[in-house]
């Protein structure tokens, strides 16, 4: 029995909706409020997921960017994407809380919302 990971304060799941599996090995960007360099980077695991960032991520209050590089992920496998890159943008209010950002992505467009 393999022992859970510990979440980070800000995670995302990638998954893929023409293929209905998560897009593994997408590289992932976090930006702070205020920053205008990544605070954190990571490429998604098998599951699609980022648990984990190559940084410790202590939140404040403010505006946080996901950025990830979809073209990149898309032209690995010899496809077209409409957008080379993603970026999110939302509130963290409540530093105590765990913020999800889930991105349900295709080559043509994606829509994103607030996980648990």
């Amino acid at each position: 029995m393999s022992l859970p990971v510990e979440k980070a304060a800000i995670t995302t799941h990638i998954l893929n909706l023409e293929s209905g599996r998560p897009a593994a090995d997408v590289q992932a960007y976090l930006y702070g409020p205020d920053s205008s360099e990544p605070i954190a980077s990571a490429r998604t695991d098998a599951d699609g997921r980022v648990m984990q960032w190559d940084a410790p991520v202590e939140l404040q209050p403010g505006i946080y960017k996901l950025q990830f590089a979809i073209g990149d992920w898309f032209a690995r496998q010899e496809r077209d994407s409409f957008y080379p890159e993603i970026k999110i943008a939302f509130r963290v209010a409540n530093t105590r809380e765990h913020y999800h950002v889930p991105l349900l992505l295709n080559a043509h467009g994606y829509s994103t919302y607030r996980g648990s």
